[in-house]
């Protein structure tokens, strides 16, 4: 993929200065990578296959296959390795079912039950791997442990589909395992930053593309996401370091590591040697060590460490499997593998470091650091899913921030004025676009979109330059084999030409996932929906009580914030008692606190208008985001 330095764009800026014409011999498509197949498919080598785990049922492919002129051939390759997949790492013990959907869930047969690791998705997925598992094994034994290895959408959401109720977790019929800070961060993305991550995941997930030859191919690490109606029970025994556990006559560590999410823990079968590595190892690719959907800073020197804990159970291990593509056998095989993996991540994170301490800016970070040969060449390490480029962005900024320490950034003008310098500066709108068209001939298609990108910030209406845009965004994305790009590529096009079909995305903030959080993370997480322009002269106090629970809080509104409170603050202008179920109806949108108040099921100390003041203060809107065309 091409790179357009700072010395190139201010040549072509000087180029177009005085209407002058853009120099098209700037283009040079010859350097541009546009990720020619590789000629030996080093993820389905003799050493990779003779590796894998015995299969026990091979059934269709989920994922598009089929050569197209719209897809990178290493796409449809790679997907060719997704069938829905029974392997049995252990004989008659353990069972991974990948191709159903994103994840792959494993199975652990036990004397009277089934533990399940990452039921998935959506509850109709999980249904099914249960009916194929049942039908293909002849095993009717009923779940009796749920294991979430992290909070992410296509790991913790299927249960129900598994025949779990909330009655048989509030009895202790079914244990739910999962990290100490599994909820905590799950709140973080349902109701802190939800509104964004919903929408930028449906982009990077091509939700709105549907799976087709010219949207969805694969998902990088399974053949689909397998969305729906989903279901969610709270964790009832916490891993925090290491858990030793013993579900229907099964031994179990569940430990600790790492990985693309911060609540990330992994298990092993010491009695079956057998190890379960979750996203510590994400899937057969590249990892995401930032994703481009959107998170906190991954930090990359815990992931290698979290690949170091796995390690020292993977060596004490006969088989492997883990939450995203196929199973393995051979211990000297698994260890190899994890232990390059593991190298990747730490010769990523060092080698940037070196760099940014020799001076290197974000960008520059970009063309310096590369995988040596040998992992490079690796087969876990193809990047379908994550790469290196796009990683070194993120540690520059997770050590150093956005800023490069040169002075022009902190000069530089507003979002859109900027837009308007450069249209200026390159001769124009006409001519801008005329630029745009050389460049989308020649097949340089990062330029283009840099370029006309201006013309739609300048003005967002232009439906000449949003279509130009989207159009070379649209033959870039099809030239990719990294999920990622490809899919924010094609959706970002659709937004441009007002074609993308907004329906049908995971709602991180879905009434499923809020209902199980409690009251005081509920409520302290409407501070982010405070809108400070009508906030900001305020001096309002209000407190809940929640008589049910024994739980008392509150809000100080002043200047723009909403401050929060486990108590209710002296002197508050208004202090309600009500039930949990009030606070739950009304973020899941079923009933107003005033009305319930006003029905009895509650009282206010104060007047209950005042409510409405304190309603007036946020902003609960759903806001209508666009990626590619601001």
């Amino acid at each position: 993929m091409k790179k357009i330095t700072y010395l190139v764009v201010a040549l072509v800026l000087l180029g177009c200065q005085n209407n002058q014409s853009f120099d098209s011999n700037l283009l040079n498509p010859e350097v541009i990578d546009h990720n020619v197949p590789l000629k030996v498919e080093p993820y389905a080598d003799e050493n990779i296959l003779k590796n894998l785990a015995p299969i026990r049922a091979r059934f269709d492919n989920f994922a598009i296959t089929e050569d197209s002129e719209f897809i990178n051939d290493r796409m449809t390759s790679f997907g060719k390795q997704m069938p829905k997949t029974i392997y049995e790492p252990v004989k008659d013990k353990a069972f991974l079912m990948s191709g159903w959907q994103l994840t792959s869930t494993l199975i652990v047969v036990g004397d009277v039950g089934l533990i399940v690791v990452d039921p998935g998705e959506s509850d109709e997925a999980s249904e099914r791997i249960l009916n194929d598992f049942r039908k293909e094994t002849n095993i009717q034994l009923p779940v009796k442990a749920v294991v979430y290895t992290h909070r992410h959408p296509d790991h913790s959401f299927g249960s129900a589909g598994m025949g779990v109720t909330q009655e048989q977790v509030d009895n202790g019929e079914v244990k739910i395992f999962a990290h100490h800070q599994f909820m905590e961060y799950l709140a973080n993305d349902a109701s802190v930053v939800g509104s964004i991550l919903t929408e930028r995941t449906a982009y990077g997930g091509a939700t709105y593309l549907g799976q087709n030859e010219k949207g969805l191919v694969h998902a990088g690490l399974g053949p689909t996401f397998a969305g729906g109606k989903i279901s969610f029970y709270s964790p009832t025994d916490i891993v925090k370091g290491e858990l030793k556990a013993d579900v229907a006559g099964v031994k179990m560590v569940l430990f600790e590591a790492y990985g693309d999410a911060e609540d990330e823990i992994d298990v092993y079968f010491p009695e079956l040697r057998h190890v379960h590595g979750s996203e510590t190892i994400q899937g057969e690719s590249f990892p995401n060590l930032y994703t481009l959907r959107g998170t906190k800073y991954r930090d990359l020197v815990k992931w290698y460490k979290g690949v170091d804990n796995l390690l020292d159970y993977a060596k004490k291990s006969d088989s492997y499997s883990h939450s995203h593509m196929r199973s393995w056998v051979g211990n000297d095989f698994i260890v190899e593998r994890i232990q390059n993996y593991r190298d990747a991540i730490q010769f990523t994170h060092d080698q940037s470091i070196y760099h940014m301490n020799q001076g290197a800016t974000r960008e520059e970070l970009v063309g310096l650091v590369s995988l040596p040969e040998h992992l490079k060449k690796d087969p876990w390490l193809q990047e379908f899913y994550g790469s290196v480029e796009h990683v070194v962005r993120n540690v520059y900024n997770g050590y150093l921030g956005w800023y490069s320490g040169d002075a022009t950034e902190l000069a530089t003008p507003s979002f859109k004025r900027k837009a308007n310098l450069y249209i200026s500066a390159m001769g124009g709108r006409d001519n801008v676009l005329n630029i745009a068209n050389k460049a989308y001939e020649a097949k340089d298609y990062g330029w283009a979109m840099e370029v006309t990108t201006h013309l739609v910030r300048s003005n967002p209406e232009d439906q000449e330059a949003r279509d130009l845009k989207g159009k070379a965004m649209q033959a870039w994305g099809y030239d990719q084999a990294n999920i990622y790009y490809r899919n924010f590529a094609l959706s970002g096009a659709k937004e441009l030409d007002g074609t993308l079909d907004k329906s049908g995305a995971f709602d991180f903030a879905n009434p499923v996932i809020i209902q199980q959080f409690g009251i005081g993370t509920i409520l302290e997480n409407l501070r982010v929906k405070i809108d400070a322009s009508k906030a900001v002269n305020a001096d309002f106090k209000i407190g809940f009580n929640i008589t049910d629970r024994n739980e008392k809080y509150g809000f100080h509104v002043r200047n723009g914030i909403a401050a929060f409170y486990r108590y209710i603050p002296d002197n508050s202008d208004l202090v309600i008692d009500i039930p949990s179920h009030v606070v739950y109806d009304f973020v899941l949108g079923k009933g107003r606190v005033k009305d319930a108040i006003s029905k009895g099921e509650g009282t206010a100390n104060g007047d209950v208008n005042q409510l409405d003041t304190f309603m007036s203060f946020f902003d609960f809107k759903k806001a209508d985001i666009n990626l590619s065309s601001r």
